[in-house]
């Protein structure tokens, strides 16, 4: 395809995912999102959008580009953050760390999880990063802490990260028939779950 007259690398590239993200945020769910509403808030053709991405299947997964850039500094920074935690409180410190994150990353969540549900799984490419070398870093990281082998340590910790998602998502209504409460204290008493949940995944034989 022809290099569009409106096309500017890296600059075009970023207008056009900022406006996707925009359109997202207005509609909801991706299916509904249109290519030509994203071409019109960003200013560039539709075959701009086209040459840059190819399909809107490939738009959608640059919407998640930062999500995955934020995770992956988030696990980095939280390596180099757990100077003087043993055990149970080192799992509970990275559950509560990471739900958190969770629930300031709602909206690319929900779409994370729109998009694998859609492909039955997650984006190939991203799997070596992020179903692998992640997850095997992370359990590295627990060893000195936890008290299960290093496998069953990589499918707690996967199990945990599809937990949190979920649990990160529920809907006021949803919040207040799980817990009978609302607002941030029907939060807290989520995330105390999550947080125990970890510990008893990570930590049995601590009880």
């Amino acid at each position: 395809m022809a290099r569009p007259v409106d096309a500017d690398s890296a600059h075009t590239y970023d207008s056009i995912v900022r406006a996707a993200l925009d359109v997202l945020n207005e509609v909801g769910l991706p299916e509904k999102l249109s290519m030509r509403k994203v071409a019109s808030a960003a200013e560039v053709s539709p075959g701009t959008i086209q040459y840059y991405f190819g399909s809107k299947t490939d738009l959608l997964e640059a919407c998640l580009d930062g999500y995955y850039q934020r995770l992956t500094l988030l696990a980095g920074q939280l390596g180099g953050s757990m100077q003087g935690r043993q055990g149970s409180e080192f799992v509970e410190y990275v559950a509560r760390t990471l739900f958190r994150f969770a629930r300031r990353e709602r909206a690319l969540i929900k779409l994370r999880m729109a998009t694998n549900a859609q492909r039955g799984e997650l984006h190939p490419q991203r799997q070596p990063e992020f179903l692998g070398a992640m997850i095997v870093e992370a359990a590295r990281s627990f060893a000195p802490h936890i008290t299960v082998d290093q496998l069953h340590a990589r499918l707690a910790i996967q199990s945990m990260s599809s937990i949190m998602a979920r649990m990160a998502l529920l809907t006021d209504s949803e919040l207040e028939c799980l817990t009978d409460r609302t607002g941030e204290e029907g939060w807290d008493t989520v995330e105390e779950f999550v947080v125990q949940a970890a510990r008893r995944m990570l930590c049995p034989a601590e009880g």
